[in-house]
């Protein structure tokens, strides 16, 4: 599935919305590491302060949680 962006909404919002669908459908396990910041933005083709902010926000509410320095991680529920 190829996630196409709209630029006339916010981005970071975009993103952080199809990183918690991948959450979950399952596709990023429960518990388990989600792809690095440089990665995810490399294949959303967004900068990494914009990962970082969508990250952020998923952090914030509760769909992922991070270990500073080591990884994040889907919330596993």
């Amino acid at each position: 599935m190829t996630f196409e962006l709209d630029r006339r909404r916010a981005v970071w919002k975009q993103v952080a919305g199809e990183i918690k669908r991948r959450v979950e459908s399952g596709e990023y396990a429960a518990g388990g590491a989600i792809p690095s910041t440089i990665e995810l933005a490399a294949e959303f083709e967004v900068s990494t302060s914009t990962m970082r902010k969508a990250l952020v926000s998923l952090i914030e509410e509760g769909t992922l949680w991070s270990e500073p320095g080591i990884g994040t991680y889907a919330r596993d529920e």
